[in-house]
């Protein structure tokens, strides 16, 4: 199968769609490159209150009726979860994780819904199931979520990632070693239950910076060592943005098992953020001025999207 073709049927052509009323496990998920969460800029006053807002208000959608979850990369040492932490909101920070003497946690935060559908049933710094040899510079962090909207509780694994950066051949042979070896840890949490979790479950959606592009056969490599029966992947939009707020790289996406679940790329209406206004469209936080968000933000636009069991 040539590469086009390959994209083509790998790729699940998600349609966005407005923030929906709530469904059978339905969740909004959100993932966002905080650019060194609890450090502050000497060019811009106020930075550190300001961005805790910015993720409060990403972090409960105005006009979203689902329960939402949203991951966060680069949250460092300094960052404080009650800073954060929006109304009716949960927020947790894992370990920290590094290979240098570069360290950054991955958080999430959980804003339910009005009916308390969904839960956390636990956390795993996947870390622990990395065999000898094996390296990753930031292991992800995984939460096995269950939702009880139906009659029957669905379970979901989510693991945050954020791959290594280098450059040169290197570099891109560290990150496709990285994305490869992402695969089996989603085959180990499979397979067997993690300790301190309760249960697992077959389904599984991998979020993050990738720094990497997802047409990379290394995703296909990830398909392959987790058991996937068909990768889906998305978006693959230009997400990472330079010095001067342009668009640079396709780095954040989502990844799964189309066969399993269904992702679909979300639209909202607009809210004030950081110095400008931003909405998601077709899954990606659009803001009206790239260099503000820039400026008083991230170096990444986040992505959303609606996750349910098939």
């Amino acid at each position: 199968m040539n590469r086009l073709n390959w994209f083509r049927g790998a790729l699940l052509v998600a349609t966005a769609t407005l923030l929906p009323s709530r469904a059978v496990a339905d969740v909004l998920v959100v993932s966002q490159n905080a650019l060194h969460l609890g450090q502050g800029s000497r060019a811009v006053p106020n930075y550190i209150p300001n961005k805790n807002i910015f993720i409060q208000s990403l972090a409960r959608w105005p006009g979203n009726s689902l329960p939402q979850l949203t991951f966060l990369q680069e949250v460092m040492t300094q960052a404080s979860a009650s800073a954060i932490e929006p109304t009716g909101g949960t927020v947790h920070f894992g370990e920290l994780k590094g290979t240098s003497t570069y360290l950054e946690r991955y958080g999430n935060i959980l804003v339910n819904d009005a009916g308390n559908h969904l839960s956390i049933l636990c956390h795993v710094d996947t870390a622990s199931l990395l065999p000898s040899g094996v390296s990753i510079q930031r292991p992800p962090d995984a939460s096995l979520i269950r939702d009880a909207t139906g009659s029957t509780p669905r379970l979901i694994w989510f693991l945050n990632f954020h791959a290594t950066f280098g450059t040169g051949s290197a570099g891109l042979a560290a990150r496709r070693s990285e994305i490869g070896e992402i695969g089996n840890i989603i085959a180990q949490l499979r397979a067997a239950v993690p300790a301190g979790c309760p249960r697992t479950t077959d389904n599984a959606v991998v979020l993050g910076d990738w720094n990497m592009d997802a047409t990379d056969a290394s995703f296909r490599t990830l398909a392959a060592n987790a058991g996937f029966t068909r990768l889906g992947f998305a978006p693959n939009e230009k997400t990472s943005l330079n010095a001067q707020g342009v668009r640079a790289s396709r780095y954040d996406h989502f990844i799964w098992d189309d066969s399993r679940l269904q992702v679909t790329l979300a639209a909202s209406p607009p809210q004030p953020l950081c110095g400008t206004t931003a909405r998601f469209t077709t899954g990606v936080l659009t803001p009206s001025s790239l260099q503000s968000f820039r400026r008083n933000c991230s170096d990444h636009l986040g992505v959303a999207a609606v996750v349910s069991v098939r």
